[in-house]
């Protein structure tokens, strides 16, 4: 009996490029969380706290440089795929726009660092994160998103991570290396964004040129109200830990540091899902694959969240090395936010902005930014805060954007 292959038929390509999204982020995830354990035994969760709040900060500065580009540019490069002129000038666009972002955000993180004393006593740590930006200027997943081929990229950013992995334990051997842990996980994005860059102006034949100010400056426009939205989903992702950092403590920004990693990686099906999605959406128009798409995404997220409820104790405690004993009821919290974060991620991209609504899109992050700063000031008016109740305002923030989302999805007939 001849077994026939299995075939998704116009789906193709999004399953194609939904498995090399997923093989990226998994191994993206994974190979850090080989070396959490080893790192939190050898600095400890303290100095892991530290550097963990600088990064989160530099975070801010990354935002500013992608300016929501990594959402516009996919949409223009999946449209003039074919068109070589167009895509020449589109990534010679965003490279400008990118590389002046990245030049006026360090300038502002030595203002910040000459200003404020606390910064200052950890410039090493902030000068070392900082070169990531230089990774997020010049690597290309916008580019390969919208061209819907992810298969280079992929096989690039596997050998981005392993070099952090396998460097972390050659260098960092004791507790005073804890600087070098930024330094070594920038260098290793920064080697995947030049390799990256080879093939896109080498094997693609992409020309770079200085296009008119007015084609820049429209891109740069077409960008801003993606970068509300951006703005948001940074602020709502790192204010916890910057609050740990002010009026917890360092062990408490560790904590939360890992909670979040094992939230990523949980999300990892239902985002590569989503980036291989939109595109395909974006062209076609297909509500009735956006439909059939909306069910998958309901098992996943549902089942992802409650896997993750499970394994919380006992996942929290192997890359902590029981540094982090409040981690476990931490993530038990936060597999509420997984289960709302699927539906949300799914209505927005592939729905709304697929569909050509951003600004509901745009406001709902926004909305969901006012929510959890309102809780914020009230902890700290109340003197109230708690790693906890940071988990639960998070929940909340999150169940916002789905109902603002939900609202326009019905208002607009999407589902």
């Amino acid at each position: 009996m001849r077994i026939r292959p299995l075939s998704f038929g116009k789906h193709a390509m999004v399953v194609k490029n939904a498995s090399y999204l997923t093989l990226f982020e998994a191994l993206r995830m994974a190979m850090p969380f080989i070396a959490l354990p080893y790192l939190m035994q050898t600095v400890g969760g303290v100095n892991y706290g530290v550097v963990t709040f600088a990064q989160s900060i530099i975070a801010y500065f990354m935002l500013a440089v992608n300016f929501g580009l990594d959402i516009s540019a996919v949409k223009d490069v999946s449209v003039y795929r074919n068109d070589k002129a167009k895509l020449n000038e589109i990534v010679s666009s965003v490279l400008i726009i990118k590389c002046v972002l990245g030049l006026g955000s360090f300038l502002v993180l030595n203002l910040l660092i000459l200003a404020v004393p606390a910064l200052n006593r950890m410039a090493l740590l902030l000068y070392f994160s900082f070169l990531a930006c230089l990774s997020d200027i010049f690597l290309p997943i916008w580019y390969y998103q919208g061209k819907e081929n992810m298969k280079l990229l992929t096989i690039v950013r596997f050998f981005s991570i392993a070099f952090y992995t396998v460097s972390i334990f050659i260098f960092i051997r004791s507790a005073d290396d804890y600087p070098y842990i930024p330094l070594l996980q920038s260098l290793g994005l920064i080697v995947s964004a030049l390799v990256s860059c080879y093939f896109v102006f080498v094997r693609d034949k992409i020309r770079f040129y200085f296009p008119p100010a007015g084609v820049v400056k429209r891109k740069f426009k077409e960008s801003a109200p993606f970068f509300m939205s951006r703005a948001s989903l940074v602020i709502n992702s790192y204010m916890a830990k910057i609050m740990c950092g002010l009026f917890l403590s360092w062990n408490d920004v560790a904590a939360f540091d890992i909670v979040q990693k094992l939230y990523n990686g949980g999300m990892i099906p239902m985002q590569m899902f989503n980036q291989a999605l939109y595109p395909n959406l974006a062209k076609s128009q297909d509500k009735h694959m956006l439909h059939r798409s909306l069910k998958i995404a309901s098992i996943l997220t549902l089942g992802i969240a409650l896997l993750l409820f499970c394994l919380s104790d006992f996942a929290t405690n192997v890359l902590s090395a029981g540094e982090t004993p409040q981690a476990g009821d931490l993530l038990k919290i936060m597999c509420l936010t997984i289960f709302l974060s699927g539906f949300s991620i799914f209505l927005g991209t592939s729905a709304l902005v697929a569909f050509g609504h951003q600004r509901p899109f745009n406001r709902s992050v926004v909305w969901a930014t006012v929510v959890l700063l309102i809780c914020y000031a009230l902890m700290f008016l109340t003197h109230t805060n708690s790693i906890y109740l940071y988990a639960f305002t998070l929940a909340l923030a999150e169940l916002t954007v789905v109902g603002y989302r939900l609202y326009y999805c019905r208002k607009y007939g999407l589902i």
